[in-house]
């Protein structure tokens, strides 16, 4: 499954139809229009008809016309001064609109077959044609970064599971066959964001898909209530009323904790029964519901991967959770 190409939000939609009723899947989708569907677009997001370089292939060409005209949107989006394009959740997309834009690229990019020098054609289309032409003035910008087809392949694993999680706190393994054949896509999807921390931690700041995968940490750690993965700096404590702090995992990332909470405890006990870890994942917590949401992981995780010197800086931290933990281990 996962060495395929049909792993695009679209194809999964059809097997978790939930997903449909996501604000992040609208805003997908809306990318799918063109620049003539909006009424009161007059032409404002039509790309200009010599958009892309002579040599370009048709296909590159093509793609990059229809990213002019949904960076446009975003842009629009972010400014808050226009409504056309994401009538019922502009608030939404002006959180997440980046995110599901490039989403729907890297869809588009692996679908459609490209390969890497085609790839490098789009990247640069976009560095002469869009970044420069499209101005965000003081908003920050949707940053693309250029990968090579194995590295999209992977991002896109980690919004996969950025996805599946967004708004969803009813439907964990609920899916439209007996199969539920993407279950094996999302384990990949968790080794990857795990393996990314770990792997981008030491890396240069230079690397590309580090950079997109900070981007992406950064975003996990903004305050939105829909997220279904949350990512802090400190451990946040037990939430029984279910308020986004169920931790799933603790990872070191760039010399500093990263504390990884699951919206609520029905998330968690999906992934801890339903073979969604593969067996890769070897900094996942692997204790039960209930110790998840204590904090147990976190102090196996620091006498397994912190030296000495960390474990005297975050002493404090590993004793609020011996506190909790000693609480339930003497019921």
């Amino acid at each position: 499954m996962s060495n395929g190409t049909d792993n695009s939000l679209d194809k999964i939609r059809e097997d978790y139809s939930f997903i449909a009723n996501s604000v992040f899947y609208k805003i997908y989708k809306e990318f799918d229009k063109t620049c003539k569907d909006y009424q009161g677009d007059r032409d404002a997001s039509c790309p200009p008809d010599n958009l892309g370089d002579s040599g370009t292939p048709t296909e590159v060409t093509d793609l990059l016309k229809k990213l002019y005209s949904n960076y446009y949107r975003v842009k629009e989006a972010y400014g808050g001064r226009n409504n056309d394009y994401f009538t019922y959740y502009l608030d939404e997309a002006k959180k997440i609109g980046c995110i599901c834009l490039k989403y729907w690229l890297y869809d588009q990019t692996i679908t459609k077959e490209l390969e890497d020098d085609q790839i490098n054609a789009l990247f640069q289309g976009w560095k002469n044609h869009i970044e420069n032409e499209i101005i965000y003035k003081n908003l920050k910008p949707c940053k693309f970064y250029n990968l090579n087809k194995d590295e999209i392949n992977n991002i896109r694993k980690v919004y996969a599971l950025y996805t599946i999680f967004y708004e969803n706190n009813k439907n964990w393994g609920s899916c439209n066959s007996d199969k539920c054949e993407y279950m094996d896509y999302f384990g990949e999807a968790l080794d990857e964001f795990i393996n990314g921390i770990n792997s981008c931690s030491g890396k240069p700041s230079t690397d590309n898909y580090c950079k997109e995968f900070d981007e992406f940490v950064n975003l996990c750690k903004d305050k939105n209530q829909n997220a279904g993965i949350s990512i802090y700096h400190e451990y946040m404590g037990y939430s029984p009323d279910g308020s986004n702090k169920y931790l799933l995992s603790v990872e070191k990332y760039k010399d500093k904790p990263l504390y990884i909470y699951l919206k609520d405890k029905e998330m968690l006990n999906f992934l801890k029964t339903s073979n969604f870890l593969s067996n890769k994942s070897t900094t996942i917590a692997a204790t039960s519901v209930v110790g998840s949401a204590i904090g147990l992981s976190s102090i196996f995780y620091y006498f397994y991967k912190v030296n000495l010197n960390d474990i005297f800086k975050y002493k404090c931290c590993i004793t609020i959770n011996i506190k909790y933990a000693s609480k339930f281990l003497l019921l």
